[in-house]
């Protein structure tokens, strides 16, 4: 064992940098990129466009190989991933007393734990019986999803699960020092979710798969078409909630503002403008930022997905034309397919 433990330690050296090293390469693309963007307030001549020809190549070399360093982080974590699971089945050694175990960290977090839940990268901690919910509603999940799911698994990660519970879950896309791409969450409240237990876990996940599918360029969501069918769909809504009885009206009300339905109730207050909404919501300022509607109806129909029934009927029912979007979405990143969107731009 004392050579695995050797290994272990130069494949936790390689992780690390590998992970340094992509964090600050897509920080130095992003910079020349701002820079080159606050130029054309005081330049527009022909040096200036010379200049973004410049930049134009070096964020190209930036981007190829940053592609070839995610691809091989990858690789390194699904290794590393190999060895952990060699370890649990070894009979000489306790493995949440490993090496191995205790000395791997994800950089730019606080957290000491590593494992992996329903195979996706997790730093901190989860609570006793949560991997068991969460693998629950993965066997329930609908099967394309599902394998959309398994599919990115490996490219996914929980950079916190024990993120201040007064804070707000996210996915961060952007790699930036002490905050590197990845899910931040807290498990133990997740566990307790009102909502829905591991609701957290499957949406914010999601984002995380709507980015990845693109290579991190984009959102696969963020397409005009899936906004359009959102909007189409909500304000459909609204007109046949304003042609129904006061009763009727009450009762629908009452039916969106049970915690069950915090997917719909989020998405009726957007594609209404605030006419409609439960107990659920973005603030109004959220929405007007491009791709948020597209980026939060694709999370939602995500975890409604991943065995949540009740939402997942709500959804359908309601929004048809664009949860039929997002079914042609998720078709088209199935391992099966395997047509992705790579370069499509903002």
């Amino acid at each position: 064992m004392s050579m695995v433990n050797a290994d272990s330690t130069q494949l936790l050296t390689i992780l690390k940098n590998l992970q340094n090293s992509i964090s600050s390469i897509e920080t130095t693309k992003n910079s020349v990129k701002l820079k080159y963007q606050q130029l054309g307030n005081e330049w527009n001549d022909k040096k200036y466009y010379e200049l973004g020809n410049i930049v134009k190549d070096c964020n190209k070399a930036l981007n190829d190989l940053l592609q070839i360093m995610l691809q091989t982080e990858k690789y390194v974590a699904s290794l590393a991933k190999s060895i952990q699971e060699y370890d649990n089945v070894s009979l000489d050694t306790n493995s949440a007393h490993n090496s191995f175990v205790q000395s791997l960290r994800v950089p730019n977090t606080g957290n000491s734990s590593y494992e992996y839940c329903l195979g996706v990268l997790t730093q901190g901690s989860m609570p006793s019986g949560y991997s068991g919910i969460l693998s629950n509603r993965h066997e329930n999940a609908e099967k394309s999803v599902k394998e959309v799911f398994d599919h990115y698994a490996g490219k996914l990660m929980i950079r916190d699960s024990e993120y201040p519970p007064n804070q707000t879950a996210h996915y961060s896309p952007a790699n930036y020092i002490g905050h590197s791409r990845g899910v931040y969450y807290n498990a133990i409240a997740d566990m307790t979710n009102p909502r829905g237990a591991g609701t957290t876990y499957f949406h914010e996940l999601a984002h995380m798969i709507d980015h990845a599918a693109c290579n991190y360029q984009n959102n696969l969501s963020n397409t005009p078409e899936f906004a359009a069918a959102l909007i189409d769909d909500g304000q459909r809504i609204l007109n046949l909630y304003n042609n129904l009885s006061p009763e009727r009206q009450a009762a629908f009300l009452n039916r969106i503002r049970q915690n069950s339905a915090h997917s719909f109730s989020d998405l009726i207050d957007a594609t209404t403008n605030g006419q409609l909404h439960g107990s659920y919501g973005h603030s109004r300022n959220y929405w007007t930022r491009a791709g948020n509607l597209q980026a939060e109806a694709f999370a939602h129909f995500f975890e409604a997905s991943m065995g949540g029934q009740d939402k997942l009927e709500l959804l359908s029912n309601f929004f048809p034309t664009a949860f039929g979007i997002f079914s042609s979405m998720i078709d088209s990143i199935r391992p099966d397919n395997q047509v992705r969107i790579l370069s499509r731009e903002r």
